[in-house]
């Protein structure tokens, strides 16, 4: 497990170029190989839209089998470990696990393998598609803050938000440069409710699944991080963006060895005990036919989707058209849990018809908006409908629980 001190991939020892040295690897990639129920391939977003096993997870387990028994090398694979959306459905869907991803939230990690195996591929010198581009963005993102381009706390800057409290809420870089429509309601429902909160000052990048490339450095992100929601006083920090609710709750234990020293909460179970509690109530009537998209990030790998729909149906005037979470594993926006969108660097045109027969599906159910939890897929449902020319509104839960509070 990697400490705090010393960076060490989560494998436990790094791979060469015609071997995986840890046997739990080698064991979890025989056992999908053997498998012939192939739950994973059928969940699979881009199994759905390409037809192609090679990019299921079955595919995926069975090509480092294939290195590990010497069939093949590592650097002639690249590009065939680059069609992961990392959105959790296979884990969810393996009998290997009995079904415990069903019932006990207690998966196999095929994501922390594909991070794994993308890391050491690079890490080895090795090329494969966007490669470059995906180690560009990421650096960008870090080199922003570090150089203080990106002007963080900006979108709080006329809230009167403390830089401490008990309950913080906890931002990325993403929201508060691209989202800060979302994240500002958000504080404005918070403070509506009467909870007292703060923010930290300048949060660092979290970067889900990403830290792994950055090393040292990623440790030293994680590390920063944690050391100022502690002086800032947290003992709940609450979190509006699935894929920082994801890093927080499962890559920094990772990183750290040891569970974090407060709670995380995601923002919906929060606002979802408010609103139970009377501290809000919506009142004014929202005239809208939505449905709900469950983002990856929160359904398929934390198990939360219950909040969200409450949410929606404590709402007056609004029509609901709820389609079940466990249908929904099957679907995915197509941006992926990448926070600088490796998936769509790698394979623009997948991740387009991914979104696109989501899109579709909302269609058919005859509502007029789409109702999303996540910032990447608000983003990612906004482009597939332009360029789609699809008719439907998309909106975050936090505009429309906002609308029924009366809050501008």
């Amino acid at each position: 497990m990697p400490t705090a001190h010393t960076y060490k991939p989560w494998y436990k020892t790094p791979w060469k170029d015609d071997w995986i040295p840890d046997e739990v690897a080698v064991i979890d990639c025989y056992t999908t190989f053997a498998c012939r129920h192939k739950f994973c391939r059928e969940v699979c977003p881009v199994y759905q839209v390409t037809g192609n096993e090679s990019y299921t997870s079955y595919g995926f387990h069975t090509a480092l089998l294939a290195v590990k028994r010497g069939y093949e090398r590592l650097s002639n694979l690249g590009d065939t470990f680059t069609y992961c959306l990392q959105c959790g459905a296979c884990q969810l869907r393996c009998p290997d696990t009995l079904f415990a991803g069903d019932f006990y939230r207690v998966p196999k990690t095929t994501n922390l393998l594909v991070t794994k195996t993308r890391s050491e591929i690079i890490r080895l010198g090795f090329k494969f598609k966007g490669s470059d581009d995906i180690l560009k963005a990421i650096n960008k993102v870090v080199e922003d803050f570090e150089t203080g381009r990106m002007p963080l706390v900006d979108w709080a800057k006329d809230l009167d938000i403390p830089r401490e409290g008990e309950v913080i809420l906890f931002y990325d870089y993403f929201m508060a440069t691209q989202m800060t429509n979302v994240l500002r309601l958000w504080a404005k429902i918070l403070k509506t409710a009467g909870v007292k909160f703060g923010i930290i000052e300048n949060p660092r990048p979290t970067l889900l699944y990403e830290l792994d490339y950055l090393g040292e450095k990623g440790v030293k992100l994680v590390k920063e991080n944690i050391d100022a929601l502690q002086k800032a006083g947290a003992k709940t920090v609450v979190v509006a963006d699935p894929h920082v609710y994801v890093s927080l709750t499962q890559d920094y234990p990772r990183f750290i060895g040891s569970d974090l020293p407060f709670d995380t909460v995601f923002i919906t179970d929060f606002v979802w005990k408010l609103i139970k509690e009377g501290r809000l109530t919506p009142k004014k009537s929202v005239n809208k036919k939505v449905t709900y998209h469950d983002p990856c990030m929160l359904n398929k790998v934390s198990g939360i989707w219950e909040s969200p729909r409450n949410i929606l149906k404590s709402i007056p005037g609004l029509q609901f058209i709820d389609e079940d979470h466990v249908t929904q594993w099957y679907y995915c926006c197509g941006h992926g849990a990448s926070e600088v969108g490796s998936f769509k660097i790698m394979h623009e045109d997948i991740s387009y018809q991914i979104g696109l027969r989501r899109l579709r599906r909302v269609v058919e159910l005859g509502v007029d908006t789409l109702v999303v939890a996540c910032p990447h897929c608000n983003q990612q449902f906004n482009e597939v409908k332009l360029k789609a020319k699809i008719d439907i509104e998309i909106r975050d839960i936090s505009e429309i629980l906002a609308e029924s509070l009366d809050i501008k």
